[in-house]
């Protein structure tokens, strides 16, 4: 009963962390926090070990783009406004209404060429890692499936952190993948949760890029 409450808690987070990140909102990482949290407990209780090792990379990734995002606001403020000290309350006031596109805000970016060459070497290592595991070591029907789902989720997820846009075209190939793998195994749950998850993603590529 426990672990089902966990799995069904679990289900919301995560709907509201891709709401969130829809929106490019810096609390989508503590409702990530809380997300890996339930789903470590959930899939260590049945034993899906390398499905439990993704939600602790998520954790560890959340962790540090709740940080991330928080010393770039920081940085923002100080370079709209070096001096605050020297600008009486009133007068910063009218300056914000007077120009709104001032108030500190995190852009997406498109991926550069030195990142675009770090996420191909991350996704060919790591899927060959995550594979040559699951394939060696367990008995998982569908080891380079589900190795795909696993590294194009891990690399998504750290271009997230640096606010790029090119990360929703991962996450697009990893949920049709995850809705195949899924579907096969019977699980149908997970299987409509990864459908929503697919049109977000779609949803979030084109929010995004308006914001360009």
């Amino acid at each position: 009963m426990g672990e089902m409450i966990l799995e069904i808690f679990g289900t919301i987070t995560g709907l509201l962390y891709v709401w969130l990140e829809i929106k490019h909102r810096r609390s989508m990482w503590i409702v990530g926090i809380v997300m890996s949290l339930c789903y470590i407990v959930v899939f260590g209780v049945e034993a899906l070990y390398a499905s439990m090792g993704l939600y602790v990379y998520y954790l560890g990734m959340s962790l540090y783009g709740w940080f991330k995002w928080g010393k770039r606001s920081q940085l923002s403020k100080k370079l709209q406004d070096p001096m605050p000290g020297f600008r009486p309350d009133h007068m910063q006031e009218r300056n914000q209404e007077r120009n709104p596109q001032r108030n500190p805000e995190r852009k997406p970016v498109h991926i550069d060429a030195s990142t675009a060459w770090v996420a191909a070497g991350l996704l060919i290592v790591v899927f060959g890692g995550v594979w040559a595991v699951l394939r060696f070591l367990t008995d998982h029907p569908a080891p380079a499936m589900d190795a795909a789902i696993t590294t194009l989720n891990m690399v998504a997820t750290w271009l997230l952190t640096r606010s790029i846009l090119e990360q929703w075209l991962l996450l697009v190939v990893a949920n049709i993948l995850a809705i195949i793998l899924y579907a096969h195994t019977g699980l149908w749950f997970t299987t409509g949760l990864y459908m929503v998850y697919l049109v977000a993603s779609v949803i979030g590529y084109i929010n995004w890029r308006r914001k360009i």
